[in-house]
């Protein structure tokens, strides 16, 4: 059931008793106060104005994600202790372990690089699967810093990019087997074991249901009336536990964040940020992102001329994800949330329920920016023979890293919500 289907009883809804209207909540991308109606299993409530999903009831909440991040914890403890991907050159081998990824990048003085995959693809993973199974136990027993944790879940998601990194492994084996004998260890098959687990860990958590859970929420105004935006009625949303907070309150009971009405300075950050990735962009494809020695031959490559060389090798697919990942999708991004921070100062009969579809479409893609980096990543780690064969990662990995990094950070400074305010009202948030 969703929730627009049961908005088309309101009248009903109206009339009924407290209990059996549900709960208020306001919506996170639009702002509308509404009722969340009572939930079967397997049931989610969406938007009646931007579609939003605000609720879903899982099937046992608590053992589901539990059992699911457990697994997924020992499936990457498994991928670390076994080789990952070995690789044969003229009779020479080259074994690789999944710690390598970033271990080889900081022995070969791409420290900042080495870093930061190894925050994606292991430190982040690693955290957010043990802070779910921290959380469910927590409901049971009453752990301590149970909102911490699950403050910094939430923040950490997005940052998350084992399934980037395993695109990227697919991606390497093309580039690779037609010179090379690839032969693929138990890691590799445990790692893709892991990287399921972790994103149906992710599926079967509801934001607002872990934090009716965790803490109770704070009691509603009773002056509070469904179908008006919450800054029309003095209430603000809390950016992390989704409660209602009336807006002379600074900080959320439950959770304890400072809440605002709006980002601040949501526009004025945002721009900024696409201006920076804008410029840079330039740079990361100017500069080799790649530097290949092969019979002690030095050849730089960068993002276009890795798409055209698996072009003309006649790998079209490959080529193709290059070309979306490495060049479309930062460049659509970049360029449609410009227009997005346009729309926010135009007048309101321009917008529309799709821009908000739009915008949460290009918040999940421009993640995926990140796998010619990780692809970058591996072939350094992998293909190590000296002279004969040599794979080393250029500054244009690190500056290309830093593009998609800041237009992740511009998404999630863009408040959505600005695309559904009044002109005269978002004058004064923005």
């Amino acid at each position: 059931m969703s929730f627009s289907q049961s908005l088309t009883i309101n009248d009903d809804i109206d009339a009924a008793a407290p209990e059996q209207q549900g709960e208020l909540v306001l919506c996170r991308h639009c702002d509308l106060l509404q009722w969340l109606p009572p939930l079967q299993e397997g049931e989610q409530a969406h938007c009646q104005r931007c579609d939003h999903q605000l609720d879903v009831r899982q099937v046992q909440p608590i053992l589901r994600p539990v059992l699911y991040a457990a697994s997924a914890l020992f499936m990457l403890l498994l991928a670390n202790l076994f080789p990952f991907i070995s690789m044969g050159v003229a009779g020479n081998r080259s074994e690789m372990h999944f710690f390598d990824t970033s271990a080889v990048l900081f022995t070969e003085y791409h420290q900042s690089l080495a870093i930061l995959v190894w925050l994606f693809i292991q430190a982040v993973p690693a955290f957010c699967m043990a802070a779910v199974i921290y959380l469910k136990l927590g409901m049971l027993y009453r752990l301590p810093a149970r909102i911490w944790v699950a403050r910094v879940l939430f923040m950490l998601k997005p940052w998350s990019m084992v399934d980037i990194f395993l695109m990227g492994l697919l991606i390497s084996f093309v580039k690779l087997v037609a010179n090379a004998d690839i032969s693929l260890g138990l890691s590799f098959w445990a790692f893709c074991i892991f990287c399921l687990l972790h994103l149906r860990t992710f599926q079967v958590i509801d934001r607002h249901e872990m934090w009716s859970r965790l803490a109770l929420a704070p009691k509603v105004p009773v002056t509070a009336e469904a179908g008006k935006t919450g800054l029309s009625q003095q209430l603000k949303l809390c950016p992390c536990c989704t409660a209602i907070v009336p807006l002379a309150q600074q900080h959320c009971p439950r959770c304890h964040t400072r809440v605002y009405p709006r980002v601040q300075a949501s526009l004025q950050k945002t721009l900024a940020l696409l201006v920076t990735a804008a410029v840079l962009y330039i740079p990361a494809n100017l500069l080799p992102i790649m530097r290949t020695v092969s019979f002690g031959n030095v050849t730089d490559s960068t993002i276009i001329s890795g798409f055209l060389l698996m072009w003309q090798d006649g790998e079209y697919p490959v080529a193709l994800v290059i070309l979306l990942a490495s060049v479309v999708v930062p460049i659509a991004k970049i360029l449609i949330m410009f227009w997005l921070c346009y729309l926010v100062l135009a007048p309101v009969a321009v917008r529309s329920k799709l821009t908000t579809r739009i915008y949460l479409l290009v918040d999940w893609v421009g993640r995926w920016s990140m796998v010619d980096v990780l692809v970058v990543a591996i072939l350094a780690a992998l293909v190590r023979f000296g002279l004969l064969m040599s794979v080393y990662p250029g500054v244009g990995a690190l500056v290309f890293a830093a593009v998609v990094i800041i237009t992740m950070l511009a998404a999630i400074s863009f408040d959505p919500r600005l695309l559904w305010d009044q002109p005269a009202r978002t004058g004064e948030q923005v």
